[in-house]
């Protein structure tokens, strides 16, 4: 019988993404074929690349151009690449790496499998490097995945494509229109999670609080979230990139009062100044994010709210940058992401007048960032002595046992420290918080508990 062949993947970019990344390689493993975790034992290698932003294109080129070079020094017969990348810039990728055996737009990668086969068995290379020209068609059935995620949590998404036309943003010529998938099928989907043992489902999409409308004509993120959360085994649905002027009353009211709502909430807002918001195009005034804002607060009570902004946006001047100051100062986000402007050709903002300075932008996002730190710092103190529900992602390379508060998505928030042994991925525990640093806790197992004993499908809960 002959040896598996072996395939390696590595996923750069966004959760979305590495929803892609898990689909494709359950394609790999339903064919028959070995996944593997390191590239320097791989026969073929798979970047899922991202194409969002310059810093990200180049980590791709990089990582594409770093694995290359294990066909010359190991064992490595073909490398592929797929994702956002490959759909914006499949041509050029073709012509300028030549060390690429197929590049593969976004796609269902069902043929990834047959396209690894034809590599490994010496089939002349490049023989299908293929590019989709055309916008992605409907929603991809997410239901096989291969999970790259700890037994912790796990994403949802639940559409794709994003309708916005922001100037800076080059997502919707990538991925299209968005296009939600049925309530049944992610119902579906995250059953088979709950089956495999996943504790928290965390939704992603372009723009999650669109999902529906191309469907009924109307926001439905509540009443999926509400089917979500009469799942059996899920503890906690996170919410992520949510629309700063579509968050309608019934979302909040779920974020509230669900037993299962982490009370949490990423709402990406970019930016503060009326005129920044017009000359990026998204569609709401610094008075509407201020009250979208405002409403979460007091709509649901003990939320954390993380935001992203970007600074040095084409016509940004002191007064725009004022704005942004006050509101880190004032507003107090739990979480915050600041990130300099990032010009991007095919985008609209790239042709704008009154570029700024690349060091200016990075100087405002360091500023902003620098104000976010003793916020940060406050609000991670004010949990000390806390007893909190701390899920378990599980431990680091010092032994020690890796989890999140209601406040911390994964991967792009803070952790929790316990010690070596005490719990293992997966579990909910009531941990007592013993000390705050930036983006760490230190705590320990609550007295008299192990575990938070699961709630009721519906009923309302008090604290995160």
């Amino acid at each position: 019988m002959n040896e598996a062949i072996r395939v390696s993947l590595i996923s750069l970019g966004c959760a979305r993404n590495l929803v892609d990344s898990e689909v494709l390689l359950g394609h790999v493993v339903e064919e028959g074929l070995q996944v593997v975790q390191d590239a320097e034992d791989a026969d073929v290698v798979v970047v899922n690349t991202c194409g969002f932003i310059e810093t990200a294109k180049q980590e791709s080129i990089d990582t594409i151009l770093a694995v290359a070079k294990l066909k010359d020094e190991g064992n490595l017969k073909g490398v592929i690449a797929v994702g956002c990348l490959a759909q914006r810039y499949g041509q050029e990728l073709k012509q300028s790496i030549p060390e690429l055996d197929a590049v593969f737009g976004l796609s269902d990668y069902s043929g990834v499998p047959g396209v690894v086969r034809k590599i490994v068995n010496g089939s002349p290379r490049r023989w299908s490097s293929t590019v989709d020209g055309g916008k992605p068609k409907g929603p991809r059935s997410d239901q096989k995945r291969f999970l790259l995620t700890p037994k912790s949590f796990a994403y949802l998404r639940i559409s794709e494509g994003c309708d916005h036309t922001c100037t800076f943003c080059a997502i919707p010529s990538m991925r299209g229109k968005n296009r939600s998938k049925p309530i049944d099928v992610l119902v579906e989907e995250a059953e088979t999670l709950a089956a495999a043992g996943v504790q928290e489902l965390v939704v992603v999409a372009e723009d999650t609080t669109a999902y529906g409308l191309d469907l009924h004509r109307k926001r439905e993120i509540h009443v999926l979230l509400e089917k979500l959360g009469a799942i059996d085994g899920i503890r906690w649905i996170r919410l992520m990139y949510a629309y700063p002027h579509t968050v309608l009353p019934e979302l909040t009211a779920f974020l509230r009062e669900h037993p299962k709502a982490v009370k949490y909430l990423d709402i990406p807002i970019q930016h503060i100044s009326s005129k920044m918001l017009k000359a990026m195009k998204r569609g709401v005034s610094s008075q509407q994010v201020r009250g979208i804002l405002d409403r979460l607060r007091s709509e649901v009570p003990g939320i954390a709210v993380r935001t992203t902004l970007i600074t040095g946006f084409p016509g940004e001047d002191e007064a725009d940058f004022a704005e942004l100051r006050s509101l880190v100062q004032d507003y107090r986000f739990e979480r915050l992401g600041v990130f300099p402007y990032s010009r991007e050709e095919t985008t609209p903002a790239h042709d704008l007048p009154d570029q700024v300075p690349t060091e200016l932008a990075e100087a405002r996002a360091a500023e902003l960032m620098g104000l976010q730190r003793p916020v940060m710092a406050a609000f991670q103190r004010s949990l000390v002595g806390r007893d909190l529900p701390v899920l378990v992602d599980g431990v680091d390379t010092e032994g020690r046992v890796v989890g999140r508060t209601w406040a911390d998505a994964p991967e792009v928030d803070c952790r929790v420290l316990l010690p070596q042994g005490s719990a293992t991925a997966g579990d909910l525990v009531a941990a007592r918080i013993t000390a705050a640093r930036d983006y760490e806790l230190d705590a320990e197992l609550a007295a008299g508990a192990t575990a938070v004993p699961p709630r009721p499908s519906r009923r309302p809960r008090s604290g995160p």
